[in-house]
């Protein structure tokens, strides 16, 4: 067996995303960064717009706070002299004691959950909040105490900036969260005085804040929704418009499967189906693209194809047409021998006519038969004779095991500095075709053996009826042909079957002219043996060298 280096398995490539999947990617990419675009602006409008009308409902309680606290007679508004129209008593006139009983949570129109708180100096008047029932409930020291920074900012500012020193921010209690004004007023006390306090008036933000988390989910939850659904809907879009491109692709793998290397190549039947290869858009720009390269192809092989059936057409009419002078020479070269008186030299010349005429008429006769296996070949038959383009149904059974052991005699009479043997089953190995031209390929391969080996060679031949699955149940006949002489050149195995290579030997050495080789043996061999349904293949290595033909076997 050849001994061969280790072959590297090439890295295997890192398998690319389809194309549909990755333009569904980046769609989806893009559509998340408008998406991420639209809520967050979306969120920070909305949230916006919610804490305005929050604002705007704290101004609003903040000015009825105000009017309550100034109350009448107070300096822009009230009652005056603390009348109700009509002659009746205000309910906000001051009370009889000259306290300060004004809260602004008493005020007409206060939502629930309102905060209060009124400072006069140093003093809390008021610090108070409604619940939901509408109920005033006090609040806690650390909520007082939180609001205090409150008041003194408002202090600070009224101070300052010779207004009132209205604010407005968030303030963070025991009882949550709430956006409050605070502001520096003319509040009027029990006796009538005005006196300056600082009032604090504000409203909760749970319900604002839960409403800006409400439409911050719905946002975001939207479009989540809205891109999972935009990227398996685009997927799906991109795949089936990428489906004529599909076809064009296996339409061009179909080519390249083709087989090329030799024989009557047709394209024709590959080309991409009319709709695909239109041209307008992509799809029909390739598939158009492919159909000329297909129809360039085919131009060229129809080309290769004529000239390869001229080519045929030459060999088999000129070795038809020298089988006639050949054998006139070969005649006159025996008449001339067998009755004119000739010198030894004379002899010994008409014997190298009659030798090279011999040669000549077998390259003949193997071109011939090289042509009627391709003609057969070409017509999509075998080459077998009794068979053409039927089955294997048509062929006579030939038993192989008998023209193997006919061939080895011959071949043991014809290189006796050669060990022959020969291992065939007992019982017969049959084969459907062409008895002659299945001698010639056993009688080929002995040749060769014995041509291209030294002297004292041993040639092994074995015919084994492998086991296994095959036409009528029976698995393929297997000839082997095994010498130990030197082996066949590396650079000479991959065209060892073509037609006119030699061996070294045959070209070299004396041989030749003795032996006649033409370099169509093995190439005979290989068309006789894929005319049967089989192939040939040849291992060689220094010391090993075994051609193996397996064929179709029918059963007896």
């Amino acid at each position: 067996m050849a001994v061969r280096a280790p072959v590297q398995a090439p890295p295997r490539a890192r398998r690319r995303p389809s194309l549909a999947l990755r333009t569904a990617l980046g769609v989806v990419v893009l559509l998340a960064v408008v998406l991420t675009a639209l809520t967050a602006t979306s969120l920070v409008l909305s949230g916006r717009a919610v804490d305005a009308q929050l604002e705007h409902q704290v101004e609003q309680a903040w000015e009825r706070s105000l009017t309550f606290l100034r109350g009448p007679g107070g300096p822009d508004g009230g009652f005056p002299d603390g009348a109700a129209p009509g002659g009746g008593t205000s309910p906000d006139a001051p009370s009889e004691d000259g306290g300060f009983d004004r809260s602004p949570l008493e005020a007409p129109g206060q939502p629930a959950g309102m905060l209060a708180l009124v400072q006069v100096g140093d003093t809390v008047v008021e610090a108070s909040r409604l619940d939901v029932d509408g109920q005033a409930v006090e609040l806690s020291a650390a909520d007082v105490q939180a609001l205090a920074s409150v008041v003194g900012a408002a202090e600070d500012a009224g101070e300052t900036g010779g207004s009132d020193g209205s604010a407005v921010q968030r303030v963070q209690l025991d009882s949550g969260s709430y956006l409050v004004r605070a502001a520096v007023v003319d509040a009027v006390s029990g006796d009538g005085e005005v006196s300056p306090a600082v009032a604090v008036a504000g409203l909760p933000t749970a319900e604002v804040d839960g409403t800006k988390a409400v439409l911050a989910w719905v946002q975001v939850i939207g479009s989540l929704t809205a891109l999972v659904v935009a990227g398996v809907a685009g997927w799906w879009w991109i795949r089936r418009s990428l489906r004529p491109l599909a076809e064009v692709s296996r339409a061009a793998a179909r080519v390249a499967e083709v087989p090329m290397g030799s024989g009557e190549v047709s394209l024709a039947r590959y080309r991409v189906r009319g709709g695909l290869a239109q041209p307008g858009d992509e799809v029909g720009e390739v598939g158009h693209a492919l159909n000329r390269l297909v129809d360039s192809v085919d131009g060229a092989f129809e080309q290769r194809n004529r000239s390869e059936r001229k080519l045929r057409t030459f060999v088999a009419d000129a070795s038809h047409e020298l089988r006639t002078p050949l054998a006139a020479v070969r005649g006159y070269t025996e008449m001339v021998r067998m009755t004119e008186p000739l010198s030894q030299s004379g002899r010994d010349s008409v014997d190298r006519v009659l030798v090279q005429a011999d040669r000549m008429g077998s390259l003949v006769e193997d071109l011939l038969l090289l042509a009627r296996l391709d003609a057969a070949e070409a017509a999509g038959g075998t080459g077998a004779s009794g068979t053409g383009a039927s089955g294997a149904g048509d062929r006579p059974a030939v038993d192989l095991g008998e023209i193997v052991v006919d061939a080895v005699m011959d071949a043991t009479a014809a290189g006796r500095d050669h060990t022959w043997t020969v291992d065939v089953p007992e019982g017969e190995v049959t084969v459907a075709g062409d008895r002659q031209q299945l001698a010639q390929l056993v009688a080929n391969l002995l040749s060769n053996a014995r041509k291209h080996t030294p002297a004292g060679t041993t040639v092994a031949v074995r015919l084994d009826a492998v086991s296994g699955a095959g036409p009528a149940g029976a698995g393929p006949a297997r000839l082997e042909v095994e010498d130990d002489g030197p082996g066949i050149g590396v650079e000479l195995l991959p065209t060892l079957f073509d037609r006119f290579v030699r061996g070294d030997a045959a070209r070299t050495g004396t041989d030749v002219v003795a032996e006649g080789s033409t370099g169509l043996g093995l190439a005979i061999v290989r068309s006789v043996a894929r005319a049967h349904g089989g192939d040939v293949r040849v291992e060689s290595a220094p010391g090993r060298t075994v051609f193996a033909v397996e064929l179709p076997r029918t059963l007896p």
